[in-house]
């Protein structure tokens, strides 16, 4: 299995622990000084014909990076993988078309979509699906059940077993729902017009370093360290100015050391965020630089 440094570890573990069981092999993409993914290391991976699959985000929830998926999907056809891409940062914020892309799997979360917690969706090729067995037995996953054996439901119920979450499901089709009455693009293009306001705005904090790509190539999030500051004191001071960042390793540990920092600050940008709230996370930067300097 080819994966890259960037993974979220919810598309990290899961792997690992397979590995663990069936003695599988990970390899991983690496990334280049500017926060991408370093294809060039791709075919070296891909080159004995082992690989199963390829796993990727779409674009990291850390460096807001977005990745030339359907480049990667093409190469890992070629080399006769399957392709799974990680989605829950791209699809609550950007058009997506999984045909364009290549994927074989595709999966994304409701709660970075203005949905609830504890609901997601996993998009996959009919085909493979339907030569899937389902991981999980329950409800309204079968079609006929005997004492002799059972016969699995159509799709998509063979792999939705037991009782649905039906509250979350209705609240995420109505955060669906919002989204495209907005319009994805307009979505995308506010997050990237506020990003590069964003990185304009705090490339005037002394001290202060921009992870990641530059504006033309990121999502809606920008990750940054302050010197001689940790993330956590960040944070806080900000959230006393009534600022809210994530400060940590954002589940992406192993990026953060391939990036050479202990942990950043993160600030999360949607369409419901404003010039203004840039303003103050700039204040709020200043202010910090302040009251740690005493």
């Amino acid at each position: 299995i080819v994966l890259t440094v960037m993974e979220h570890r919810a598309n990290l573990v899961p792997w690992q622990i397979l590995a663990a069981e069936r003695d599988v092999e990970l390899r991983f993409i690496p990334i280049t000084g500017s926060g991408e993914l370093d294809l060039a290391a791709l075919p070296t991976l891909l080159a004995d014909g082992r690989v199963k699959l390829v796993g990727a985000v779409h674009i990291s929830n850390v460096l807001g990076t977005v990745n030339p998926i359907a480049e990667i999907a093409r190469q890992a056809h070629a080399a006769g993988a399957r392709m799974l891409v990680d989605a829950s940062q791209s699809v609550p914020h950007c058009p997506v078309d999984v045909q364009a892309l290549g994927c074989d799997f595709f999966a994304f979360t409701g709660h970075k979509m203005l949905g609830p917690t504890g609901i997601g969706g996993l998009w996959a090729r009919r085909e493979l699906l339907e030569a899937m067995p389902p991981f999980m037995g329950g409800g309204e996953m079968i079609r006929e059940v005997k004492l002799t054996g059972s016969k699995w439901n159509e799709l998509p119920w063979k792999f939705e077993a037991g009782t649905m979450p039906i509250a979350e499901a209705i609240g995420l089709g109505a955060a669906v729902d919002y989204l495209r009455s907005l319009g994805m693009e307009r979505v995308f293009a506010h997050d990237r017009e506020l990003v590069a306001y964003a990185m304009e705005r705090l490339r005037e904090v002394p001290g202060l370093t921009l992870l990641g790509p530059s504006e033309d190539k990121r999502g809606g999030v920008i990750a940054f360290t302050l010197d001689g500051i940790h993330p956590h004191d960040v944070a806080t001071v900000l959230d006393d100015d009534g600022v809210a960042v994530r400060a940590g390793h954002h589940c992406a540990m192993p990026l953060h050391e391939a990036l050479g920092v202990p942990a950043s600050a993160r600030a999360s940008f949607h369409c419901y965020s404003l010039p203004e709230e840039v303003d103050a996370l700039v204040a709020g930067l200043h202010r910090a630089r302040k009251v740690f300097a005493r």
